[in-house]
């Protein structure tokens, strides 16, 4: 089969065949298989040169998907499939990539995880869960994880989330603790590490805002029932929503039991 025509475009070639067909190659494909106008091509060199335009095709496209950040295999093959690319091509691009060294699942591993954590504030479940979804090991994934999500580190940062959070909090104790917890939980920490750093910030930690907070709650309460109730009826009422709000039976008893009503 003859070429009958070379075109220069934007970025690449359009070769023309003597049977009316064309196709289109990189520079590279060019100067690899030297071709020029009016050469033959054999079925096979044909079929040859196709397959390898396809290659480079899909491993440029693999390089500027890559240049916007760490990629995981994974992630490569999900993008060259939307690009209606075929698996064995992906497959011959990925090999490619880890042998030249940019793609690289265990480094990716490693960075995620210690971005997740140092950056994110994520605990170590959150991170582990979402590693997984991305087709990782889990075994490299827990190995991170236990290097980077030491103990002693978590105990640090989780100390400076529940001081920034519990400060902010116009709520009573146990709100505060409820809620912060959930958060925290949710974003992968452990029970027993969140309990463990309660317990260490309230050694440290002296609530002079509890009172007026609880005052706050109390003024909101009577403002609600005061209409509404009166007298035992009325206490009742006060004393329901404070526990509610979260105070203890005994604090929010105590406290309207004191008041002039």
């Amino acid at each position: 089969m003859q070429v009958t025509n070379i075109t220069k475009l934007k970025v690449k070639y359009k070769i023309d065949l003597e049977n009316g067909k064309h196709f289109y190659v990189s520079e590279d494909t060019i100067i690899k298989y030297g071709l020029i106008k009016k050469i033959d091509l054999s079925k096979e060199q044909l079929k040859e040169i196709i397959a390898h335009e396809s290659v480079e095709s899909a491993y440029s496209k693999a390089v500027h998907y890559l240049q916007f950040g760490l990629r995981t295999k994974q992630d490569i093959r999900e993008y060259l499939q939307k690009k209606e690319i075929a698996n064995n091509v992906i497959d011959e691009v990925i090999e490619k990539l880890i042998e030249i060294g940019y793609l690289n699942d265990d480094h990716y591993v490693e960075a995620a995880v210690t971005d997740y954590f140092n950056l994110n504030l994520k605990g170590p479940y959150w991170i582990q869960r979402k590693l997984l979804e991305k087709g990782l090991d889990k075994d490299v994934i827990d190995e991170n994880i236990a290097k980077i999500c030491t103990e002693e580190a978590m105990i640090e940062m989780l100390y400076k989330i529940i001081e920034r959070e519990y400060k902010v909090r116009r709520e009573t104790k146990n709100k505060k603790v409820q809620k912060i917890t959930q958060k925290l939980y949710t974003n992968g920490f452990t029970s027993d590490i969140i309990r463990k750093v309660f317990d260490i910030f309230f050694e440290d930690y002296e609530d002079e805002n509890e009172d007026e907070i609880l005052d706050e709650h109390f003024r909101r309460a009577y403002q609600s029932y005061s209409r509404r109730y009166e007298g035992y009826a009325f206490k009742q009422k006060l004393i329901e929503k404070l526990i509610r709000d979260g105070f203890s039976y005994y604090t929010a008893k105590d406290y309207v039991e004191k008041q002039d009503l």
